[in-house]
């Protein structure tokens, strides 16, 4: 197992990253935890905006069934109705301030309660005529909250409730002029529900009408009825954009959001509740300043920041700490991992240098071997050549001669292969020199009882390659395999033209040949698959192998304008595949 090396590049880098990825980390659970801290408020807000709507929606609605039992008993001289009063003393006065029935020109009769004012009437004329409500005593319709505008900065508001009066119920019409309408304080409203609105220090309740107006805001009376419809360049200077309100304003139910800066106030956080009447809309919104929601996390994570920056400190101290301690012993190893592959290299130049001995042991040997071999057969042809009858010695002979003719072939080819030939590309036929490399291997093919298969599908006869320098490529290969193969295993020899795979890029018509040579042995691992063409790279320990043979088997195909490659799956067998282009040019040939 490869060990890391510890050093003083290797700790900087090392600090730089667990500082980085704290800081990340950091980040990361500091904005969820924000996200969550935001979410959590706002899904409060959201609740109480929700428990308030519904709380005025309740109260409108029992106002409107008193509306409706009024209209519905109303006679036609309805100055006489005592029932307007009665309701009247069961509602606070501050809430309630008079109850009246008006037609649509705004006059009044049978009123109860504070007299009505006469900024209002016209408000009151203008709503009836812009609104059809007459006819309809299912509902109830809301005007504008109104105020005196005669007197600056008037925060006393209110608001209208009409239902039309039924005048003769037996009669399939009503009445279209009369209407019983109801004078009430919004600011009441406001005292009671909206006001006690409160998460927190900061947290403050307000609210907009459906067409942009601030109709109440705790903090900003100043800006009651302005409405962002009409913004002015004044506007600009507190309010980056008006997108949120249009957002609400739009909304038909009820979400949560933030602001954007307005002044110099922080961020906040809200939630906003549409309340839809029949001719109103109101947004009641809920909004708290995000420091205050925030402050315990801050808080939190201030200490979360000093308690990692101290881990930070002792990793940053023991690293360094153990990098002095081993300093010695990391030099020490270098040095032993520097001996072992220089004795290794060693080794394997003095292995090389065995296999060059062996090489001319085998050109030597195979010299005198041919010699008597050579004279044997002559002999064995003079006899055959006397006239004398040899019936019964003929056969004999005959069998000496084919296997002394064996023994020549065979330490000529020997010969050949031992020799250090230059590179000489000429035609040769390639299927006859698989036959001759099976034919030299074929006592290892006997030895191990091995099946040897051809699948020749090449037509062309003729292929320019240095036939000696390709024969040891085969040589190396076929050795290979039968090295990888157990007994009684099977090797196959492939053989054919192809117009894909190697060298498409430059051509994809491109015709060339391959070799393929394909074991069911045991196969090479996954890691070694890079490293077999390395020169003194083997794995035949137990059978000294030089790890010469694959590198000087690619640099021949390399030479050829060739590529070899190798695919291997552990346990099931290896195949090399062999690409040579098919035509001559570029060659250069080294006499």
């Amino acid at each position: 197992m490869k060990k890391i090396v510890f050093n003083k590049y290797n700790l900087i880098i090392g600090t730089v990253i667990i500082a980085l990825i704290f800081a990340l980390l950091t980040s990361e659970i500091y904005r969820h935890t924000l996200d969550d801290t935001k979410r959590d408020h706002q899904i409060q807000q959201l609740e109480m905006s929700k428990t308030v709507a519904k709380e005025i929606n309740y109260l409108l609605d029992h106002i409107f069934n008193d509306m409706k039992f009024i209209s519905n008993n109303a006679k036609t001289n309805e100055e006489k109705s005592n029932f307007p009063e009665y309701f009247l003393s069961t509602y606070e006065p501050s809430l309630v301030r008079s109850i009246f029935i008006s037609d649509e020109q705004a006059r009044i009769s049978n009123l109860h309660g504070d007299p009505f004012p006469d900024w209002a009437k016209s408000q009151l004329k203008f709503f009836f005529k812009s609104n059809t409500v007459a006819g309809d005593t299912e509902n109830y319709w809301i005007s504008p909250v109104i105020r005196e505008e005669s007197v600056e900065e008037n925060t006393d508001l209110y608001f209208l409730m009409f239902v039309p009066i039924i005048i003769n119920p037996e009669k399939d019409y009503h009445s279209l002029s009369k209407y019983i309408v109801y004078f009430l304080s919004f600011n009441s409203l406001v005292e009671r529900f909206i006001k006690p609105l409160r998460l927190g220090k900061s947290d403050f309740a307000w609210v907009m009408d459906g067409t942009g107006r601030l109709i109440y805001h705790p903090n900003h009376n100043e800006m009651l009825f302005r409405s962002i419809s009409d913004t002015t360049s004044d506007c600009s200077s507190c309010h980056i954009s008006f997108d949120v309100p249009r957002s609400m304003i739009k909304a038909e139910v009820p979400s949560v959001g933030e602001y954007e800066i307005i002044g110099d106030e922080p961020p906040k956080v809200m939630a906003y509740f549409p309340m839809d009447f029949n001719s109103q809309k109101w947004i009641l919104v809920i909004s708290t300043l995000l420091p205050e929601v925030t402050a315990n996390l801050r808080d939190r994570f201030r200490l979360f920041f000093i308690l990692g920056f101290v881990i930070l400190g002792v990793i940053i101290f023991f690293s360094i700490l153990i990098y002095y301690l081993n300093s010695k012993r990391i030099r020490a190893e270098e040095a032993n991992r520097n001996l072992e592959q220089i004795q290794g290299f060693q080794e394997q130049l003095n292995q090389a240098s065995k296999m060059a001995s062996i090489g001319e042991l085998v050109d030597t040997v195979a010299h005198e071997i041919n010699t008597p071999a050579g004279i044997i057969a002559a002999h064995a042809d003079a006899i055959l050549l006397m006239n004398e009858p040899l019936n019964q010695i003929t056969e004999p002979l005959n069998v000496i001669k084919k296997q002394t003719r064996r023994i020549s072939d065979y330490t000529k080819r020997l010969l050949d292969y031992s020799q250090n030939m230059p590179f000489y590309p000429e035609p040769t036929d390639l299927e006859s020199l698989i036959n001759e490399c099976i034919f030299l291997l074929n006592h290892r093919f006997r030895a191990k009882r091995l099946t040897v298969k051809k699948n020749i599908e090449l037509n062309q006869k003729l292929v320019n390659v240095d036939r000696r320098q390709m024969e040891q490529v085969l040589i190396n290969l076929l050795n290979n395999s039968v090295d990888a193969v157990e007994s009684q295993g099977e090797i196959i020899i492939s053989l054919k033209k192809i117009t894909n795979g190697y060298f498409s890029e430059e051509d994809p018509k491109k015709e060339k040949i391959l070799i393929s040579i394909e074991d069911d042995g045991a196969g090479i691992p996954q890691e070694n698959l890079t490293k077999i063409f390395k020169p003194f790279f083997s794995t035949k320990l137990n059978i000294k192998g030089t790890g010469l043979g694959l590198a000087i088997s690619k640099a021949i195909i390399s030479r050829h304008r060739g590529k070899i490659e190798v695919s291997s799956i552990p346990g099931e067998g290896t195949t090399f595949n062999i690409f040579l282009p098919l035509d001559d040019k570029g060659y250069k040939k080294e006499i």
